[in-house]
């Protein structure tokens, strides 16, 4: 898919990955759709992409009454999207006996319900005579369970059945789902900070690195259902980029 004049929806746009995504995105000529809780955050992205068609709107994705206004509001200001890319999300790094009810249920808020309804809300502009792409950005703890980190483990697990199971419910549609499942990202996503996560000397992609591989998997039309990424398999371009 060539991007240049296509509409991309990128939620989680304002930092971190997102906000690297829809950069790279803008430079490959895409039209985008903003999607973050702090509207600042989000004017200041639309403001150093310069040039563009790109429209932003601040959401709580947490909250599913502005999940579904959000919808409504995209559906009334566009005719189609070409590629829905879901990335929002929290990390909730916790033992079992410290997480509070509160905790689980934003996080799954955030990660599964949204993008679920979200993207099911948009369908009428996702489906269309040319090809569309439905990217949800997944994790390595949504196959390999680790301790300490059960919600997230529990929700990057649901998100990977669910992304796999609307790829067989959407397979003979223009509609296309892809699962990208990601070793570490250095960002400040998680329990510990960027410079702590430099300084313990472990392998992590850039946010830059990311989404350099989204914009090549949307130009190949995501011709593989689930991209797996981890730092330990592209150690030349991870010490390239450290």
């Amino acid at each position: 898919m060539n991007l240049r004049g296509k509409t991309v929806l990128i939620t989680g746009a304002s930092k971190g990955m997102g906000n690297s995504i829809a950069k790279k995105l803008a430079e490959d000529g895409a039209n985008l759709i903003l999607v973050a809780r702090n509207e600042e955050n989000l004017k200041d992205l639309v403001k150093s992409l310069g040039g563009g068609n790109h429209k932003y709107y601040a959401c709580d994705l947490g909250d599913i009454k502005q999940v579904l206004d959000l919808s409504e509001n995209i559906s009334k200001d566009f005719e189609k999207i070409d590629v829905l890319i879901n990335g929002a999300g929290i990390g909730v790094y916790k033992p079992i006996e410290e997480v509070t009810f509160d905790e689980w249920e934003k996080s799954f808020s955030i990660g599964l319900d949204a993008p679920y309804f979200l993207t099911q809300r948009l369908l009428p502009l996702l489906n269309k005579p040319e090809k569309s792409l439905v990217i949800n950005i997944g994790s390595g703890m949504g196959v390999i369970p680790a301790p300490g980190r059960s919600v997230y483990c529990s929700l990057k697990f649901a998100l990977r059945g669910m992304t796999l199971s609307l790829v067989e419910e959407f397979k003979r549609t223009k509609i296309q789902f892809v699962l990208l499942t990601l070793g570490s990202v250095l960002t400040g996503f998680g329990p510990k900070t960027i410079e702590e996560k430099k300084n313990e000397g472990k392998a992590y992609f850039t946010p830059e690195w990311v989404a350099e591989r989204i914009s090549e998997i949307i130009k190949e039309n995501g011709k593989t259902v689930e991209y797996t990424f981890y730092p330990s398999d592209y150690k030349e371009e991870w010490q390239a980029v450290k």
